[in-house]
């Protein structure tokens, strides 16, 4: 009756040991940068599968525990997707390429970003020849006059101040 009990212990074990050599933790790091070589902020890295994941910071670096063998996904707005197989290395920088297909069909608004499909409400564009044809000091300055609704304010008349943004819309 021992020997059973022995042997059902170690069985045991052993599978418990083979249980922690494949689900190994480690931290990773690195660094997510555009195709220019620039650092981006704010990019989702992800544990594939997992709610594991984190956001690079201001110069770009991420640093993430993760089970080795396991897939690391790089998303950002305007830019592909990629995925990296995490191995031996603790270090993995990243390069994402831009994806100029998807920017069409992204909408900036106040409070984050849309589809043009799930967009509901009125939206103003404007192209890049409005503004090549005026001086700009300003992103602001850019949508003063060619946005429907929308006036321009200045708070102080100080130099450099930020200047106030009014939308008029419909009933207002």
């Amino acid at each position: 009756m021992s020997e059973k009990k022995l042997h059902g212990f170690l069985v045991l074990l052993l599978v418990l040991m083979a249980q922690f050599s494949f689900a190994q933790e480690k931290t990773v790091s690195g660094q997510v940068t555009d195709d220019n070589g620039f650092p981006l902020l704010g990019v989702n890295v992800i544990e594939k599968g997992t709610d594991n994941g984190t956001q690079t910071d201001f110069d770009g670096n991420f640093s993430i525990s993760v089970e080795q063998g396991g897939v690391l996904v790089f998303s950002y707005v305007g830019f592909v997707a990629k995925e990296v197989r995490v191995g031996s290395n603790e270090v993995y920088n990243v390069t994402l390429d831009t994806d100029t297909g998807s920017l069409d069909e992204v909408v900036v608004v106040a409070y984050g970003t849309t589809t043009k499909e799930a967009f509901t409400g009125s939206a103003e564009v404007i192209k890049s020849e409005q503004m090549e044809q005026r001086s700009l000091t300003s992103p602001i300055s850019a949508i003063e006059g060619n946005a429907t609704g929308v006036q321009i304010t200045s708070s102080s008349g100080q130099p450099g101040s930020s200047p106030g943004i009014v939308i008029r819309g419909v009933g207002t």
